[in-house]
């Protein structure tokens, strides 16, 4: 009996567990890795590596979906063949395409693909491990770290481009969603981009008006674009003195200037740019003056169309008046 055990652990021992497949001595010509890592979140950051069979390497972290910064490196040919020895020997080849734990809500994920003798696998981990996947994953990941620094998993490297970028989006408004992702993550003040000097210039009027639609613009950069830019050869936003009549002022953004004949209503008088910083009861007086005015154009167009919509418009602003300003 003793003798039996014996033989069968021997078996065991021997025969139940096979040696790991032997990498070839060279790595193959087209040898490719793309990798990608990070939590299942956008705004909590994820990494991307890819390196070509010439062992040209691009590492990129990005937070968000615009907050990234790349490094560009060499990898060598012993240190390619470092993680090519680990995808034969954990079989990578022979894993499934998909792991996934659906239990579990926020959590990470990693992609890799290698691409080698004509053959192309890529495996996705989420949300879970996979012990000879972790094996391939953790010897790219000593790679990217040998060659960046114990920093390499870290976005504390990203704030070094704050100032660079402040600089470039300098006059952006948050249409610009990278530029808006940057401005969020370093903390600037939005307001510093905007200057007087800046926004008296025709070509950023657009941007200076879409800021002070959504912002509270200074005094200062009122006072500035209430004016025509000197550029200004033609009706257009921040060029309000040159439209001369109603669909013009409206679509360059210009403020319509009301004029009150004797004995007759209120009506279009001019154009001019809008005063950003107009109190309450200057908005008001001229959400007053405007449905009357429309109102008046409504009667005396010729037009259909235009009858349809002075009448809409002097409708909505009536009722602005009314629920606001009284």
């Amino acid at each position: 009996m003793k003798k039996i055990i014996l033989l069968l652990v021997l078996i065991i021992f021997v025969f139940g567990c096979p040696n790991p497949p032997q990498p070839p001595e060279t790595l193959p010509a087209d040898f490719e890795i793309e990798y990608e890592s990070g939590a299942t979140h956008l705004e909590w950051g994820h990494y991307e590596l890819s390196i070509d069979s010439k062992g040209k390497a691009l590492f990129r972290k990005t937070i968000e979906t615009a907050i990234s910064k790349k490094y560009e490196f060499d990898v060598t040919e012993s240190e390619r063949k470092k993680i090519y020895d680990a995808v034969i020997i954990h079989n990578f080849f022979g894993l499934n395409d998909n792991y996934d734990d659906p239990f579990v809500m926020d959590g990470g994920f990693t992609k890799i693909s290698i691409y080698a003798e004509g053959t192309r696998k890529t495996v996705s981990v989420v949300n879970t491990s996979v012990e000879q996947f972790s094996k391939v994953s953790n010897e790219i990941g000593r790679l990217i770290t040998s060659k960046i620094g114990e920093e390499a998993f870290s976005f504390t490297d990203l704030r070094d481009d704050c100032p660079e970028k402040e600089i470039e989006c300098k006059g952006k408004t948050e249409e610009d969603f990278e530029c808006s992702d940057w401005m969020y993550y370093c903390g600037w003040e939005e307001t510093e981009e905007f200057s007087a000097e800046y926004c008296g210039k025709l070509e950023n009027r657009t941007q200076c008006t879409e800021y002070c639609i959504e912002n509270d613009c200074s005094q200062e950069l009122c006072d500035a674009m209430v004016f025509d830019a000197p550029e200004c050869s033609e009706c257009s936003v921040g060029c309000c003195s040159f439209c001369d009549n109603l669909k013009e002022c409206e679509e360059s953004i210009c403020e319509i200037v009301w004029v009150h004949p004797a004995g007759e209503s209120w009506q279009y008088g001019g154009c001019e740019n809008l005063d950003w910083c107009q109190s309450e009861e200057e908005l008001c007086n001229y959400v007053f003056h405007s449905y009357q005015g429309y109102n008046f154009h409504s009667s005396v167009s010729e037009d259909v169309m235009n009858i349809s919509y002075y009448k809409e418009k002097a409708g909505l602003l009536q009722k602005l008046y009314e629920t606001e300003c009284n």
